[in-house]
């Protein structure tokens, strides 16, 4: 699976693209100390990893804009912030962070 988001103006003049693939989902799991994150992402719903990687790229374009437009830099690391919960909320279900 891959989730590509993007933005663009000025008739795609001025553009950013982010491609979040299956394996950047290794390496959020990975991070989360999931020691076979293959094997744990062959487990999962598919409409949570389709929302996990959409909020991963939803982040990115967020941050993106935020320098873009930086007038709306506040709204735009807001709703970043808010693909980085719903993220975090999918990735919680099935690899908790740890305490530590």
């Amino acid at each position: 699976m891959e989730i590509k988001r993007g933005w663009a103006t000025d008739f795609g003049k001025v553009r950013y693209d982010v491609l979040v693939e299956e394996v950047d989902l290794l390496r959020m799991l990975t991070a989360r100390g999931v020691e076979d994150p293959q094997a744990l992402c062959m487990t999962m719903r598919t409409a949570d990893v389709a929302g996990i990687m959409d909020a991963e790229a939803m982040t990115f374009v967020h941050g993106s804009l935020a320098k873009q437009e930086p007038a709306q830099r506040e709204k735009h690391e807001a709703k970043g912030a808010e693909y980085r919960e719903e993220r975090n909320r999918l990735l919680d279900k099935y690899a908790p962070k740890s305490a530590g």
